[in-house]
């Protein structure tokens, strides 16, 4: 008994964890988001998050770290909605350039980020995105 008891609960948990994977972003919350990337994302990140061209380690300042693309071409959809928010609230630590936006944006602002950063992506990359995309492709 307990051990179904488990198996349910867990099952309802992942839903709930997960329940916004999969799904296509909101035409509104793309057009708040857009609004949101062009003011505090675009410089980095370029038009429809494609990031900056990787630089030659030859010539790049130690510890410098180009804006990654936040389309298809790299890795963001491997992180979950909830991760890439916490990521724009709270920056990383490995680089200045990606500063921390808590307390210039809401966390709802950040969701409305991610939702825009989702618009960049396929409909096989959305329904992948997060934990699934281990076992997804």
């Amino acid at each position: 008994m307990f051990k179904k008891l488990c198996i349910v609960s867990l099952l309802m948990v992942s839903q709930w964890v997960f329940a916004e994977t999969g799904q296509p972003p909101s035409p509104d919350q793309v057009a708040a988001g857009k609004a949101l990337y062009g003011r505090y994302c675009l410089a980095c990140h370029g038009e429809n998050g494609v990031g900056e061209p990787p630089i030659p380690s030859t010539i790049r300042a130690p510890g410098y770290l180009t804006a990654m693309p936040l389309n298809e071409a790299s890795h963001a959809w491997h992180h979950s909605d909830e991760q890439l928010v916490e990521t724009i609230l709270q920056g990383l630590e490995r680089t200045q350039r990606m500063p921390a936006w808590k307390g210039v944006i809401t966390t709802d602002q950040a969701a409305q980020l991610v939702t825009y950063l989702k618009s960049f992506w396929s409909p096989r990359i959305v329904a992948c995105q997060g934990p699934k995309h281990m076992s997804c492709m």
